[in-house]
């Protein structure tokens, strides 16, 4: 059954947001996707933890290079919903929002899931950022032993800008893990402007067009023929702003649970609900290689 079908029989009322099942909010051709458990597991690890503020650096020379907690980045272009997107996955307003591009103006650091990870809030690029970030963010990229995985925004509905595009080639070159998340994607499957929710055969049109976009991006963050290695071959989409029921697990922002179970993965932290542990360098390289053995 596709998973077009799994949609309810009628759309709800804007007061109760339709159900979506997660599998259409993200494509995996290297990874598995997480099961319900896990999903379930990573909001409440997220949601029954607080992240801590531990400082914020304008240069890579002033990181605190002391800390042995895995660490992930989240950044893209200015403006592209980042800021909000870091509030909705870690359930709280630690990231000041704006419509003006380049509100980040420093690296931020914050430690989440107890104590069992860091989150860095960067600094945006493109138009609207500082000319001096792109090399400050490159630093901490490459010569941060720490850093399990940086998160890449790209806008679902503009797609990958020039931007985006030298940014990523920048990241195959320097061998550095990352993957992409489309924030933002209530536009696509609620398009900007509409008082209503859109009838079935509309919402379901708009999702097959979020799954075209999706596969459409394959080539560009893993493109055929390169020798470098490109982006996790998993792209998670979602949304800041628009919550959904997932029958029995309560009403979240659409795709959220699954960016959080992605942060968990990078991190080395895995398990369901009620037990969650790390894993070890050994099992992540066995889980990677049999997740790519799946494909």
């Amino acid at each position: 059954m596709g998973p077009l079908h799994l949609l309810q029989d009628e759309v709800k009322t804007q007061n109760n947001p339709p159900t979506i099942p997660p599998s259409t909010l993200s494509l995996h051709w290297d990874t598995t996707a997480p099961s319900a458990p896990q999903l379930s597991s990573a909001t409440h690890l997220f949601t029954s933890t607080h992240p801590r503020f531990l400082h914020s650096a304008s240069q890579f020379r002033t990181l605190s290079l002391s800390s042995p907690l895995p660490e992930v980045a989240f950044l893209g272009r200015s403006n592209v919903g980042k800021s909000s997107l870091l509030n909705a996955v870690l359930g709280t307003a630690i990231s000041r929002t704006s419509s003006k591009p380049g509100r980040t103006k420093t690296m931020n650091v914050f430690e989440i899931l107890g104590g069992r990870a860091v989150v860095l809030d960067m600094p945006g690029y493109g138009k609207g950022s500082h000319e001096g970030w792109g090399a400050e963010i490159m630093k901490y990229l490459v010569g941060r032993k720490q850093l399990r995985r940086v998160f890449v925004l790209i806008d679902p509905l503009h797609g990958p800008k020039q931007t985006d595009i030298a940014f990523l080639h920048l990241l195959r070159t320097s061998h550095i893990p990352h993957q992409i998340l489309l924030p933002k994607v209530d536009r696509i499957l609620f398009p900007k402007g509409r008082r209503r929710l859109p009838s079935r055969p509309v919402l379901e049109h708009n999702i097959e067009r979020l799954g075209e976009i999706m596969a459409a991006l394959r080539e560009t963050v893993q493109p055929e023929g390169e020798r470098r290695p490109g982006a996790l071959g998993e792209i998670v989409a979602c949304s800041a702003e628009w919550g959904v029921d997932w029958g029995g697990r309560g009403r979240e922002k659409l795709g959220i649970s699954g960016v959080r179970w992605a942060v968990m993965v990078a991190a080395g932290i895995k398990g369901v609900e009620g037990r969650v542990s790390r894993v070890t360098d050994v099992e992540r390289e066995e889980q990677t290689r049999g997740d790519m053995g799946n494909d």
